[in-house]
């Protein structure tokens, strides 16, 4: 197999520019919701421990 032939499925005829940009759009909104996610757990987490410190 070409390398042509491996990578024949990236043009999507007239409709790449659609394709990939919702690709990307997707791949975007997944990482900064992963990111995001993450943050606020850690915030959620550090309060949670310093409210159950004091108490003590």
């Amino acid at each position: 197999m070409t390398l042509a032939e491996y990578f024949s499925f990236l043009p999507f005829g007239k409709y790449a520019f659609y394709i990939w940009f919702s690709y990307l759009v997707t791949i975007i909104t997944i990482v900064i919701l992963f990111i995001r996610t993450s943050s606020i757990h850690k915030k959620t987490f550090l309060q949670l421990r310093i409210k159950y410190l004091r108490e003590k």
